[in-house]
This record gives C-alpha cells, structure tokens and sequence, in this order.
C-alpha cells in the first residue's frame, strides 16, 4: 500500500483487562489511605462548613500525584467499556468525598442549573448547611463533612434532594420551594432507568424521609416509592451482606465501614417502607420475615448503628402487630374477636413495653411513645359498649405524651418541626384525632378531659409549626381539626345520638384519622352519604349490615 512501516519505541503490548485489574488494585490502595486520612481530619472538624478554605487541609503530595494519574483512566470511557467496568458501575466503590480529585472537593461552591433553573452558589451552601443541621441526624448515611462539589461529582440526583430538602425552611430565597420540587421528582424517578448505585438510594430516602409540600390537589408518591425503593436495595444486594458480590457485575471490594454503610442503607429502606404502609394503613413485612439465613441476618443487624437497631425493633412490633390485627379481623367484630383483640394488643404492649428500655435519648422515647400510640389506637376498633375504661385512659395518656414530647424537643433544639420528615407528621395527627374523638363523646369520661384538651389544642399549633405551605398536609389537617372540635355535629346522628364507633375500619392504624376526616368532608366538604353508617353496638354487625345495605341503595 506504499506506507512507511514504523515500530514505535515505548510501545509495550499489554492485556487490556490486566491493565484494569491492576489499575484497580492501585485504585483501592489509594482509596484505603485517603480513607484513613480523610476520617483523620474530619474528625478535627467541630461542625461542616462550605469554604474552600474550611474544608481543604494539607495533602500528602504523594497521595496527590497518584490521584491525579488514576482518576483520568476513569473518565475515559474508551479505557473502562460498559460490558466490562464502566465509570457508572464503578462509582459505589472507587468515588468518595475523599477521593475527588481537589478542584471538584476543595474549590468554591459552583452555582448549578437544573432544566433551566438556575440555584446560586450561596444559596446551595446555605441548603446543604440547613440539611446537615436540621435533618441529617434524623437519618445519619452521609459524611457530614461533605461539600456541595464534591456531592454532585457523586450524584447529581443526591446533590439535588439534599438542596430540595434544604430549601423547605431556607428563608432568603422562598422561590426554590415553588420551582425545585417537580423538577427534582421527575430527576430521581428517571435515575431508575440508569446505572443504581447507593447513590440513587441515598437520594431516595431522604427525598422520602422529607417530601416536598402536598397540596389538596397533589398526587401522594411515598407509599408506591418506598415499595420500589426496597426492590432497588435488594438489586444492590444489601440485604445479604455477606453475598454482595452476587449482586454486582463488577468486582466490590468493600471495607467494614463502607460495609456498614450498606448495611445502615438497607436498614432505612426496611424503615421506611414500613412506616409509609404504616401510614396508609396497609399491612407491611416485617423484617424478620426477609427469607434469609440467621448467620445473614443477624450479620446484617449487627452491622447497623444501635440508634437504627432500635428503630427498627419497635417499628417491626408495630408492623407484626398490624398483621395480626388485620387477620383477627377489624370489619365487623364479634364477642370473641374483641376479646381476642385484647390479648393482641397486651402482647404487643409488653413488647414495646421490652424494647423501650432501651431508649437513651429523648428523641428515642418519642419513638417508643409513637409504637405505643399505633398500638393501643387498635382498642377503637372495638364497640363503644365493649370498651375498657383502662385502656381507654391509656391511650389517651399516650396520645398526650407524643403530643408533649413533640413539643419538648422543638423547644429545646432537638429537633426542628418546620424540619420534620413525614413520619413526624402522621405520628402528631393520629394524637390529635383520638383525642378529638375522646372529648367529643361519652369516652371522656373515662380520661383525663383538661390534660386531653389542653394536649390536643397544642397538638393544633404544632400543625402550624410543621406547616411549610398554606395548602400542605399540616395545614389542611389542623384547620379540619379546629372545625371540627367546633362543631356540634362530629361523631353525632341526624337525630343526635352518638356515633363513636369508627366507619372507616380498612385502614389499620390509620383508620384514626381518616375517619376523623370523613366528618370533616361530610360537614365541610362535599363528600355526604358517600361512607356507610358506623357500626353500632350490636355485636353480630346485622345493625350495620342493614345500615349499609340502605347506605348502598341510596347511591
């Protein structure tokens, strides 16, 4: 072809995967000492600033040259194909803050633009500084120390939702909250049709830990999430600690602490989902039912912090105890049920009663006193004539007690309500709506009527302290409550005589405070005839049953 032949002198040929294997090799090596290193001085810090100045320290310029000769490899995708090791599937185990090259950890935050939007440097430190102050201990899975560039290199999804969640309570600049919401939603739900990485899930449990404000009109996404988010987690295999390989295309070599952080992840997946079917008023699995060995579990427990194992714990009492609720049977009850009912719940009482020893915390006994509350809230499904006084004052001291801690640990900087996740919000309205139900019939003369009231007209301005939009859940529900405490018609027939038994009997738990606002929509709303007439107290459900068949012919 008449071309010159030329042999090129540094020219060595080499095995392209062994390249990648030892570049591999030398990759965790480096991630090792930088880990090391990077905990070292993280732990001088006393609280997470966003300057360059703050959070850059000295390098060791040996780790530095090797950093710089490693990370170009990375990103070229020429070098890494996709079908073998692509910079994607890569990213769980080679990129951490540490490990970022200094121009993306260390320089000064860069403004960023989300499909047109344009978010300012400051208030993107501003956002991530409320997030690590106000929300991040609630749900410890990121490095505090972590600066805004440095999160974006690892996930722009995550980078996203820590800023939206931030900018729920961010005064200087109110405007995010309208137009940052539906665009992160739309982003986070697209990253599923990517490469998953912990990344992804981190974003997606904080996003469902703190969703965005729910409008009247606004479409409820939690509990379909939390359902896909537990699926993508057992993609990853967190739930096998142990077997993690068996998940991966790509080979993991994962520390004791990079171990313990999937094992924390997989833990608030379990946690959230149950608390969101909780919630709904669905019958959730409880984590002892995930089908693997006892070597796995236990491996899998013992790799989670004690703040979460004891999380865990009630919430997996609640979660077992609404199952067996469920299959006693709630819809119509009779004698036997009831009493079977009773032993249920003294059960699941002295199992909570168990763990809450455990508590260590003010924040860990509003837990337990919220697992209690769930619990002791099942007595209501039970006819007004059948009801324990005891029981009933119970409850009623519970309801108070969540009510008051609430309000305690606000007061005193523990927590932050404008803050709270969405598990906070369910927990203050069931209080508030047993309670409206004891003051408001013949029940109240088994509670303590002054602690009640004054416990439930508090209960009525933590919704407003909760409160980030006049139209969000903590709004609409604290104006149905002041309505209805007002009203002579709550819990009452046309002729008026009392109604206290529940109508809506389909929702576990949370049939609480929906039946409460079913009065509601009744009375204020538009929704009259629409529920069926509660059961009465005959015991057989033939009252009812008659109550329901003209119910139906009305419509």
């Amino acid at each position: 072809m008449d071309r010159r032949c030329i042999v090129s002198e540094p020219f060595k040929r080499e095995h392209k995967r062994k390249r990648i294997s030892e570049l591999e090799m030398r990759t965790g090596e480096l991630q090792e000492r930088l880990n090391s290193s990077g905990r070292r001085d993280s732990s001088a810090l006393s609280e997470p600033t966003w300057n360059a100045g703050n959070t850059t320290g000295p390098r060791n310029a040996e780790n530095e040259s090797r950093l710089a000769s490693v990370a170009p490899f990375f990103r070229d995708a020429t070098i890494a194909p996709v079908s073998y090791r692509s910079f994607s599937q890569a990213a769980e185990t080679l990129q951490t803050p540490e490990s970022l090259p200094h121009d993306q950890s260390g320089s000064a935050t860069l403004s960023r633009v989300l499909e047109g939007q344009t978010v300012d440097a400051k208030d993107i430190d501003a956002t991530f500084q409320i997030f690590f102050r106000d929300c991040a201990n609630l749900m410890p899975i990121l490095d505090p120390s972590m600066t805004p560039n440095a999160c974006y290199a690892l996930s722009p999804v995550l980078f996203w939702v820590i800023v939206g969640v931030g900018c729920r309570t961010y005064p200087n600049n109110p405007t995010l909250l309208g137009v940052l919401p539906s665009k992160i939603k739309a982003m986070a739900l697209l990253s599923v049709n990517g490469n998953i990485t912990l990344y992804t899930l981190q974003a997606w449990l904080i996003l469902l830990y703190w969703p965005f404000p729910k409008s009247s009109t606004g479409q409820d996404m939690i509990f379909p999430m939390s359902a896909a988010l537990l699926h993508m987690a057992m993609q990853l295999g967190l739930h096998l600690p142990s077997s993690g390989q068996d998940f991966s295309k790509v080979r993991l070599r994962l520390s004791e602490e990079e171990t313990k952080k999937r094992a924390a992840t997989w833990g608030y997946c379990m946690l959230i989902y149950q608390r969101s079917c909780l919630a709904k008023g669905m019958p959730a699995t409880p984590i002892i039912d995930i089908p693997h060995d006892q070597e796995q579990k236990r491996t899998l427990f013992q790799s989670m912090n004690p703040k979460l194992q004891f999380e865990l714990k009630l919430q997996d009492v609640v979660t077992r105890c609404s199952i067996a609720v469920s299959q006693n049977g709630v819809r119509t009850m009779s004698a036997d049920q009831e009493r079977s009912l009773d032993t249920l719940l003294g059960m699941f009482n002295a199992q909570i009663a168990s763990v809450g020893l455990e508590y260590a915390t003010d924040l860990d006994r509003l837990y337990v006193h919220l697992a209690t509350q769930s619990i002791q809230s099942f007595n209501l499904y039970k006819s007004p004539s059948a009801q324990d006084p005891t029981s009933l004052y119970d409850l009623c001291v519970t309801c108070c007690q969540v009510i008051e801690t609430f309000d305690n640990l606000d007061k005193t900087g523990q927590i932050s309500l404008p803050a709270a996740p969405i598990f906070f919000y369910h927990g203050l309205m069931m209080p508030c709506h047993i309670l409206l139900r004891l003051l408001k019939t013949s029940f109240m003369r088994y509670v303590n009527a002054d602690r009640a009231r004054s416990a439930l007209f508090l209960g009525i301005s933590l919704h407003k302290r909760l409160s980030l939009q006049n139209d969000d859940v903590p709004a609409r529900n604290g104006a149905a409550l002041t309505q209805l405490w007002n009203s002579n018609k709550v819990f009452r027939r046309p002729d008026g005589t009392e109604m206290a038994s529940l109508r809506v009997r389909g929702r576990l738990a949370g049939s609480n405070v929906l039946d409460g606002i079913v009065w509601w929509r009744e009375e204020f709303g538009t929704f009259m005839g629409i529920y069926p007439p509660p059961i009465g107290d005959n015991r057989s459900g033939t009252h009812y049953l008659e109550d329901f068949d003209a119910w139906a012919v009305m419509l």
